[in-house]
């Protein structure tokens, strides 16, 4: 279809057929994509008054319409995760097991298909998902295995996660400062300990220790109190090794102990809705956007060649004074006023918290930031093209002559605005129910059955709202997990 233009033009007819527009028509099939917003929107609507059954209904009821086709994997993140934090802990690790499925596949997938998302827009490509939203399907998958008792499966999820996390180090073209995962290695460290893995844990605790101090440089989220002591404890366990080993990383220092007939509650609180995607539009005189459509050609990406010298061929025919229109991403916040959880349990003899240990929100802005250069000049080059290709075919109308001619190059020109704007759209697809940030509270409690008393503050320490978690079984020597959302 995107020939017809050059066809018609040398093809000498007086009377070229009315297909010549067609070659812009194509953008509006290859546009086409259904919205997440609207109903993203809805679900956190509910989410804030803690209605998560309707929430999941929302998902469930647009699985046919916004998650279809291109945005399925959104799905199964949307809905994994509302059946995560409602408790539904086998059922949100289905869908997690098909995110999964969906998301390895994708992420070869989606690098053979970058020359359709040059002559439309990146919603013609299956959302893929980010490599943090990724890693977090592992992240949280391990703890609906936790929550069920089943820690031989936890193990078996917090390994999975270790190799993705790798695969993210060694792929030579992840050029994202996300490449590890702080929290991550702290939680798996703690689960390997409970599971008496002690060489896995040290690994991991250093790992965490490790990532943390890259966390302080690049999401602003310092090292939680708490790691060391804890990396400590397991060290002494180990021997002489590796305290040694321990002290090269700022070790040292008191280890934190579980007295005999004691256990340990960690309270994990997910805070707040991450960011959002919304998209930034400006315009851009044409002569200036065709210089990045050679930047794109340098990259090395040979899939959209064909239609860039089609383009080509009509670019010198353009006035210097055209103006195109671009949009790129970019995320915008959803503010909350929680600002932290108080727990408290009678009989507690030591807690620790609450700590900062996952910001996502930062995490997918600083995603979002290595990439935007990138972005950018796919987003100006891919308006230049279009513009070019469009002119094309405007030049092809007006060979007919006579007035037909300037009909048809009226029509082509009309319909080809209508349909630039219309495809010409910054990708705002995101795993909208994830929290913004994760923190995490633990106490040292005599074994048996405790009440958990939370209230959450906002930063001006006034109370927005109270839970009660009641008869929690804390068995001696081990650990137990708890996980708080809070929305408001």
């Amino acid at each position: 279809m995107l020939r017809l233009a050059l066809q018609i033009r040398d093809s000498g007819s007086p009377r070229p057929p009315f297909q010549a527009v067609s070659i812009i028509l194509v953008l509006f099939v290859l546009a086409g994509c259904a919205s997440t917003g609207r109903v993203q929107q809805q679900i956190a609507e509910q989410m804030v008054i803690g209605n998560y059954p309707a929430a999941i209904q929302l998902v469930e009821d647009e699985k046919l319409r916004s998650f279809k086709g291109k945005n399925r994997l959104l799905y199964y993140f949307e809905r994994g995760m509302l059946l995560h934090v409602n408790g539904q802990y086998a059922e949100s690790n289905v869908a997690f097991e098909e995110a999964k499925r969906i998301g390895n596949e994708l992420y070869t997938e989606s690098l053979s298909n970058l020359g359709l998302s040059l002559m439309t827009n990146d919603y013609s490509l299956d959302y893929a998902g980010e490599n943090y939203e990724r890693t977090l399907i592992h992240l949280f998958s391990a703890m609906n295995y936790v929550e069920l008792g089943e820690r031989e499966s936890a193990g078996v999820e917090i390994r999975q996660l270790g190799d993705y996390l790798k695969k993210l180090q060694i792929d030579t073209t992840n050029e994202n400062v996300y490449q590890e995962d702080a929290f991550a290695r702290y939680l798996s460290a703690l689960l390997y300990e409970s599971d008496r893995e002690l060489d896995s844990a040290f690994v991991d605790y250093k790992k965490a220790l490790d990532a943390y101090g890259e966390y302080g440089t690049n999401y602003l989220v310092p090292q939680p109190p708490s790691l060391l002591a804890n990396a400590e404890r397991v060290a002494g366990r180990l021997g002489n090794w590796a305290k040694k080993d321990l002290r090269q990383r700022g070790g040292g220092g008191v280890a934190r102990l579980i007295p005999e007939g004691s256990g340990e509650l960690v309270i994990l609180h997910y805070n707040g809705l991450s960011p959002i995607k919304g998209q930034d539009k400006f315009t851009i005189p044409f002569s200036e956007a065709w210089l990045l459509v050679a930047a794109w050609q340098a990259t090395g990406d040979q899939s959209a060649e064909a239609d860039i010298l089609r383009a080509t061929a009509f670019a010198s025919q353009i006035n210097d004074v055209d103006i195109i229109s671009v949009a790129f991403p970019k995320f915008v916040n959803r503010p909350y006023s929680i600002a932290l959880m108080e727990p408290r349990v009678e009989g507690a003899t030591e807690m620790v918290g609450p700590e900062l240990v996952e910001d996502i929100g930062a995490i997918a802005e600083k995603d979002l930031a290595d990439r935007i250069v990138r972005i950018r000049t796919k987003a100006i080059a891919r308006a230049a093209i279009k513009y070019a290709i469009q002119k094309g075919a405007e030049l092809a109308a007006q060979s007919a002559g006579d007035d037909y001619g300037a009909l048809l190059s009226g029509a082509t020109q009309l319909i080809g605005n209508v349909a630039r704007y219309a495809s010409e759209q910054a990708d705002k697809r995101v795993w909208s129910t994830l929290p913004d940030q994760i923190w995490m509270s633990s106490m040292i409690l005599p074994a048996g059955t405790h009440d958990l008393h939370v209230d959450f503050l906002s930063t001006y320490s006034a109370v927005v709202e109270s839970r009660e978690v009641p008869r929690l079984e804390i068995p001696a020597g081990g650990r137990r997990f708890v996980i708080l959302r809070t929305v408001k």
